[in-house]
């Protein structure tokens, strides 16, 4: 795949994120912290889709959800950019 693709595959992922109901989440805005709780919940269900599973399929899957909750929190909260440390939001 190519980076472009994968990135239109993240923010798919972020699309879906954003239409759930209130019924899958509360609205509410997520700290940093909060965000790497979650992000430390689903890499486990990563590693567990890629031991419980023939082949890498549901992993990757997992890995999808993974990069766009990375992403949703540097949309909530920034990021340092590379090479010049300045957070940009």
């Amino acid at each position: 795949m190519t980076r472009e693709e994968v990135f239109e595959l993240i923010s798919s992922e972020r699309n879906y994120q954003e239409s759930l109901s209130s019924a899958r989440t509360d609205g509410s805005s997520k700290t940093v912290g909060d965000y790497i709780t979650m992000l430390s919940h689903y890499v486990n269900k990563m590693q567990e889709a890629w031991t419980m599973n023939p082949g890498n399929t549901a992993a990757l899957d997992v890995m999808r959800k993974v990069g766009a909750i990375a992403v949703h929190c540097m949309e909530d909260h920034g990021a340092p950019g590379r090479f010049n440390g300045t957070v940009a939001r």
